[in-house]
């Protein structure tokens, strides 16, 4: 399932804990990208980026989400372009750990002001790219 709502500079997109879903999101943000006017450059960017961090938020098949959570994808796009992703990491910091790989890694390369924060078990990631360069 997915909904998305907009008001003035902003889209809001909530997605199901389902991969298959984030090939929408992607598609979204870039054409609310293409919208604010960001360089044909800076689009690629924010698809990818939009992608990678909702697919870490919905980790693998493996980690049981409980029924009808959901992960919310804000965009926001006065000034610079914002992105923000909420959700819960179940089990995706071990799962990573594990390997040695830190999951926002490709995100810090694709955008070059990402901030992940946590409370009460909820992670958000804010990225943001400008809209002028």
């Amino acid at each position: 399932m997915t909904t998305a709502t907009q008001t003035e500079g902003d889209v809001t997109i909530a997605i199901a804990r389902d991969p298959a879903l984030v090939r929408t999101v992607r598609l979204v943000a870039a054409a609310v990208a293409r919208r604010a006017a960001c360089k044909d450059s800076l689009i690629e960017e924010i698809r990818l980026a939009v992608g990678e961090a909702c697919a870490v938020m919905i980790g693998s098949e493996e980690i049981a989400a409980p029924e009808g959570e959901q992960i919310q994808v804000q965009l926001h796009t006065e000034g610079v372009f914002t992105v923000t992703v909420t959700g819960r990491l179940d089990g995706v910091d071990a799962a990573f750990a594990d390997v040695g790989v830190d999951p926002w890694a490709l995100l810090q390369g694709l955008s070059d002001d990402v901030v992940v924060a946590e409370t009460d078990g909820i992670t958000t990631l804010t990225m943001s790219w400008p809209l002028d360069a």
